[in-house]
């Protein structure tokens, strides 16, 4: 449990940040190529493309595992906590269940772009789109966490604390 905590923490809070930082770099040092040199980098404009693509979906992760994603609970909030603890829990089973099921699929076919390269670097888009599937892990990860909080807290009326957030 431990190597798993330090595999999705490395993800999502580590390597994000390396992640991100390319891509600021890379937007930074494109938009001083371009209007300052005025020579625009086709290598750069691809690094930060997808790169982007990696923040936005392990940033995605991140929030969902604080549960601080848009959520629309104007209503939700209403109703007592027996009720919201059966919605969440509904709904993470079904998301899960369809992560779960299309987890292979999408790693199969993302195996499959393996002969496809981006068109300046040159890197197979299975590297380059490999983040989706992690992102799925990640997911269905947090979701295993909050399903047994929630089935503890509803069947056995023991609250488990959630995990502090860290920009609180």
């Amino acid at each position: 449990m431990k190597i798993l905590k330090l595999i999705v923490n490395f993800l999502e809070i580590h390597f994000n940040a390396v992640i991100f930082m390319t891509l600021f770099l890379s937007m930074v040092v494109q938009v001083f190529m371009r209007y300052v040199l005025n020579m625009p980098s086709p290598v750069l404009h691809e690094v930060t493309m997808y790169s982007f693509v990696w923040t936005v979906y392990l940033s995605a992760a991140f929030a969902h595992r604080f549960r601080s994603h848009i959520r629309f609970n104007i209503i939700y909030d209403m109703l007592p906590r027996k009720a919201q603890l059966i919605i969440d829990l509904a709904f993470d089973i079904f998301v899960s269940s369809l992560l779960a099921f299309s987890f292979f699929p999408v790693v199969r076919e993302l195996i499959s772009y393996g002969f496809i390269e981006s068109h300046i670097l040159k890197v197979s888009w299975t590297y380059l789109f490999m983040v989706f599937p992690i992102f799925m892990a990640l997911v269905l990860i947090h979701n295993a966490k909050f399903i047994y909080r929630e089935f503890m807290e509803l069947f056995k009326g023991e609250k488990m604390p959630e995990e502090e957030k860290p920009w609180d």
